[in-house]
């Protein structure tokens, strides 16, 4: 037999404007911000190879 879930609705009201203003993300990384990040962590990046030879992986 299939399992069934069910949904517990806590009010049944419509949304309002807070509801989906509280869904909103207020720190939202740029992609200048990611490629930063990327430019100043990527001294430490290995490749798979290294990442193997390292833990004892043979490939």
């Amino acid at each position: 037999m299939a399992a069934r879930s069910r949904t517990i609705v806590a009010k049944e009201e419509p949304l309002n404007d807070m509801d989906f203003a509280a869904l909103d993300e207020k720190d939202e990384s740029s992609a200048e911000e990611i490629h930063a990040l990327i430019e100043r962590e990527k001294d430490d990046f290995i490749c798979f190879e290294e990442y193997a030879k390292r833990r004892g992986i043979s490939l």
